[in-house]
């Protein structure tokens, strides 16, 4: 068995054997590095150039005169070792680029005598002849010449290099001098959650998509999961990269082993498994099916304990595990590192009963969450507290995070949503409040100039709960909050600023950081009056639905029809706010036939469509706050839309381009005789949109008055 030399002494030998100078040694050693990368140490490349020069460093005998050494024997920095065997495990291939731009390969066994296992590592030619081999696990294998160094994780490996030689299944050898080839691989309960070399085996149970990611780096990744069964569990595997895409040959029903694996506790307590680059899976036949143990191991006991209240946290650079419900999600934002690599960040934030908290993401966390996942749970566990822009505590995610997103049920959401003010409630000693209400007036966008000459886009509009109504401002980008929302809709403002009372009560201010989101539920809605987002049962109405043949003047019906004209006249009209009459334009002045001149008119919306049930036709009068909501407009917005196109008309070509004939309604109200078409018509109380699904009338959009 060789001496353990030092690196001067190695570099010294070879300068007087070969002959040659110690700063050309030097030199071949730095290349030698430089060709294997991470895969040598400066130490191992000087073995390596000390026998690529034919300087023997052992002090044993030749190669031809040594026996078959045992595994429990080896230690690092021998030459010339050769070893008898069998394959235990067996594990991928795997290509690399050497700093001077050749192609590498190297491919890893377990090898096993009775003594003990070690690693043996292939490299280049000496891994093509192994995968050639087609060997497998339990075959018999001998090695001659090979080299043993320290491996990364501390423990001595044996190498093969351009003068080994390897032999599979060899003839002339002892069986009994070989260990029993026996199964290696653990049972899916016997998971301890800290393993780093796992192999197991079983039946898939269910095979994921391929989902495709991009890297902080800006190169794209791939990452695909299974769930793989035995008789006592289950458990997921997530394949990554090129290891994701092996799994194109493989179905649900296979048994298969897979080598080499990694162990990680996953957001919810289970144990799961993770490829690395030298694993490998490989189907097995032949073989009895398994009987899968359903359930999945590991639990969330020890997890849920830790998870936090948003009142809770209170100090920075802690970890901390938290659960809410996601009520806002920013776009991913690249910016550049010291160092040249691209970073991302994300913001989202996040409630609870107990309050509002903004969520950072880094880099791989970003692709994790969109806007679409808004109203879905999401657990961080060993987020880190920060310092925010404005001095509020933030949660970082970064490599260290674990994140899970997942939906649920309306009545278990509930207890992640902020508590919210009744709007009458509301003082100017408070700074900023979350309301909930519906938007009953939706101002037109205006282009205002500042003291400063600048040019800003602003927009009010108003909401109602069940105890007061409220002006609401937004300024500049502010204004783009509100881009999906129109009249009708339930929403929850949170981070809104107090206005101060200046003559027409407390306003309120949408600021930068306020979130404007639709309502998850409509529980604050005022009496009466009910959001377009609610949906009910069509067939509560079937029995009291009335065909359009059979209704007389003086009913109160209900009818399901299809919209099929839209009565092409002015849609807004002046009213004397006395007793609610038109009243006459004459000269610029405003003429009521029972009040004379009217300073200041309020705007009515008013406008007639016809519908068909299959039985016949009808006019229906729509007015006031129901025809604002089915407009999307304020009488006050349509009026200022008339003024701005120049065109009465201007209403019914915004009511039209939003799809309104054709649409199908259930629409309730009181049969009167129209005296100038001397017909019968339905002065509209509700209207319900309704839409269909797998042919059935289903799913209703609410719409009422007072």
């Amino acid at each position: 068995m060789s001496n353990q030399r030092s690196l001067k002494e190695i570099i010294e030998t070879i300068s007087v054997e070969a002959g040659i100078g110690k700063e050309e040694i030097h030199q071949l050693i730095n290349k030698k590095m430089d060709e294997l990368g991470e895969f040598v140490t400066e130490l191992g490349a000087a073995h390596i150039v000390a026998r690529e020069m034919g300087v023997d460093l052992s002090s044993d005998p030749p190669a031809k005169e040594q026996s078959m050494i045992k595994i429990d024997q080896l230690v690092p920095d021998l030459n010339n070792v050769s070893l008898l065997g069998r394959i235990v495990r067996l594990y991928d291939s795997h290509s690399f680029k050497r700093k001077d731009g050749t192609d590498g390969v190297l491919q890893s066994i377990i090898m096993g005598d009775k003594t003990g296992s070690i690693r043996i590592v292939f490299w280049d030619e000496k891994a093509g002849e192994l995968q050639n081999s087609n060997c497998k696990i339990g075959d018999p294998i001998r090695i001659f010449n090979g080299y043993t160094r320290l491996g990364r994780d501390g423990s001595t490996e044996v190498h093969l290099g351009t003068r080994s030689q390897l032999q599979i299944r060899p003839s002339g050898i002892k069986v009994e001098e070989l260990p029993d080839s026996k199964p290696t691989h653990t049972t899916i309960q016997d998971i301890k959650g800290n393993e780093i070399d796992v192999s197991i085996r079983g039946k898939i149970t269910q095979i994921d998509d391929k989902l495709e990611f991009e890297r902080s780096d800006g190169t794209k990744g791939q990452k695909q999961g299974l769930v793989i069964g035995d008789e006592t569990g289950e458990i997921y595997i997530n394949f990554w990269n090129e290891k994701a895409e092996k799994l194109d040959a493989y179905a649900l029903g296979d048994i298969v082993e897979i080598v080499g694996l990694a162990t990680k506790i996953g957001l919810k307590g289970f144990i799961e498994l993770h490829s690395n680059r030298y694993s490998s899976i490989s189907k097995i036949t032949g073989i009895k099916d398994i009987v899968v143990k359903k359930g999945f191991i590991g639990s969330m006991q020890g997890i849920e304990d830790q998870l936090l209240k948003i009142n809770q946290i209170s100090e920075l650079n802690k970890l901390v595990s938290i659960k809410g419900l996601i009520a806002d999600v920013s776009s991913t934002h690249e910016f550049s590192r010291e160092k040249g690599s691209i970073g991302k960040v994300r913001n989202l934030t996040i409630t609870d009963n107990t309050g509002i908290i903004r969520i950072v993401l880094w880099d791989d966390k970003t692709q994790l969450v969109n806007e679409g996942d808004i109203d879905k749970l999401f657990t961080i566990f060993n987020g880190f507290t920060r310092k925010g822009r404005f001095e509020e505590i933030e949660i970082h995610c970064g490599k260290q995070t674990q994140i899970d997103i997942e939906e649920g049920e309306l009545e278990h959401l509930k207890q992640y949503i902020v508590e919210f003010s009744n709007i009458n409630n509301l003082s100017e000693e408070e700074t900023e409040v979350n309301i909930k209400g519906i938007i009953t007036e939706f101002g037109p966008i205006q282009e205002i100039e500042t003291k400063e000459k600048e040019m800003v886009r602003m927009l009010n509009f108003k909401i109602e709960d069940n105890t007061a109504d409220i002006r609401i401002t937004c300024w500049r980008e502010n204004v783009d909050k509100l881009h999906d929302l129109s009249v009708g809709d339930t929403i929850e403002i949170l981070n809104a600023r107090i206005k101060a009372d200046t003559g027409y009560g407390i306003g309120l201010l949408i600021s930068r950081n306020t979130i404007i989101k639709k309502a998850l539920d409509n529980s604050s809605n005022p009496q009466g009056f009910v959001s377009s987002l609610n949906v009910s049962d069509a067939s509560a109405y079937q029995q009291s639905i009335q065909d359009i043949e059979d209704i007389n003047e003086g009913d109160d019906v209900t009818i399901q029809a299809t919209v099929v004209k839209l009565v092409e006249k002015p849609f807004v009209y002046e009213l004397c706010p006395l007793c609610k009459k038109k009243v006459k334009d004459e000269n610029n002045l405003y003429l009521c036939a029972e009040h004379g001149t009217i300073e200041e008119p309020i705007n009515r919306i008013l406008f007639t469509f016809v519908v068909n049930d299959g039985s016949g036709n009808i006019n229906v009068f729509c007015a006031g706050k129901l025809a604002e909501i089915i407009l999307g407009l304020s009488a006050d917005s349509a009026s200022r839309m008339v003024e701005e196109q120049e065109s009465s008309k201007a209403p019914y070509t915004h009511l039209k381009n939003k799809s309104f004939v054709n649409s199908e309604l259930l629409i309730s109200g009181r049969v009167n005789k129209n005296p100038f078409l001397n017909s019968l018509e339905i002065v509209a109380k509700s209207i319900e949109k309704v839409s269909y699904k797998d042919a059935t009338k289903g799913l209703v959009k609410q719409i009422y008055v007072d």
